[in-house]
């Protein structure tokens, strides 16, 4: 008679191997480690290990690995008194990219730092993490109660031009800000974000007769140069939009034309210029 145990003996003895395999092998440990999310702590152990030239590039390489999931740890790492830890954890930044935006206000900050290598990888990550994922953080700032933290956010959306185009609403709203210098510097970044500052000409036609000096003589150059991105863009524009722009040039070239403002002749032009292409397209499309 047949042993009919042996194959069921088999299947027992096969399931016993394939757990003494799981539990000896070092690579499907590791696996199954990374299969499941780390803890704080954990994340916190590989931070640790920045420290240590002989541990730093493995805990590089994980924690890029980690992803999003470690930035919380690594943005506090940016902060931390090793300067090895905070280059470091800028490095790790830059590996993860986007996902890694939430860290902006303090990688912004780290541009600053008093090491050259810490400042050197922050601006780097920068780059990788990409400019417009930073504009939500750098929103925030311009209502910040630190004077130089409102200045240093518009002159930041400033320096991304027409990336920045998404805080064109949240700039708009700063422009009759009680505080002069902050109105010259929203103005600032509107004139460089270009095109998509466009909504803000009767804002800015509004700060050619500011109280400050400064802030009327920005806002003509801002003006001048938001007309010659539209000009330079011009197959893009709708009908409505090109008419609009117009029609706020319009404005601006009369109150530019007030004797008593003293806005100088190179100003006018600046926005003069652009104003004669843009009305003589939309003359063209009347027609």
């Amino acid at each position: 008679m047949k042993d009919t145990r042996i194959p069921h003996l088999n299947v027992i003895a096969s399931q016993i191997a394939i757990a003494f395999v799981c539990f000896s092998s070092p690579l499907l440990l590791i696996h199954a480690t990374w299969a499941k999310p780390l803890t704080e702590t954990q994340i916190n152990s590989h931070i640790q290990r920045l420290k240590n030239p002989q541990q730093r590039a493995a805990a590089i390489d994980y924690l890029a690995t980690v992803g999003k999931h470690a930035v919380p740890a690594l943005i506090t790492a940016l902060q931390d008194s090793d300067a090895q830890v905070r280059a470091s954890a800028a490095i790790i930044i830059g590996k993860i990219g986007p996902a890694a935006a939430q860290s902006a206000p303090v990688l912004l900050r780290a541009i600053g730092d008093k090491d050259a290598t810490v400042r050197s990888h922050a601006v780097q990550a920068i780059k990788k993490i990409g400019r417009q994922a930073y504009v939500p953080y750098l929103i925030a700032g311009l209502d910040s109660k630190n004077a130089w933290e409102r200045y240093s956010t518009a002159h930041a959306l400033r320096g991304m031009g027409k990336d920045a185009g998404y805080a064109v609403p949240a700039l708009m709203k700063k422009l009759e800000d009680e505080d002069a210098w902050m109105r010259v510097n929203v103005v600032s970044a509107l004139a460089n974000i270009g095109k998509p500052s466009a909504p803000a000409i009767p804002g800015l036609v509004a700060r050619l007769q500011d109280t400050d000096e400064t802030v009327r003589h920005t806002a003509a150059y801002a003006l001048g140069n938001i007309g010659l991105s539209l000009q330079e863009n011009l197959n893009q524009l709708s009908t409505k939009e090109l008419d609009t722009a117009v029609s706020g040039l319009e404005k601006a070239l009369k109150v530019l034309q007030n004797p008593s403002l003293k806005f100088n002749q190179q100003e006018i032009t600046f926005v003069s210029n652009p104003f004669n292409v843009l009305k003589k397209e939309m003359l063209r499309r009347a027609k």
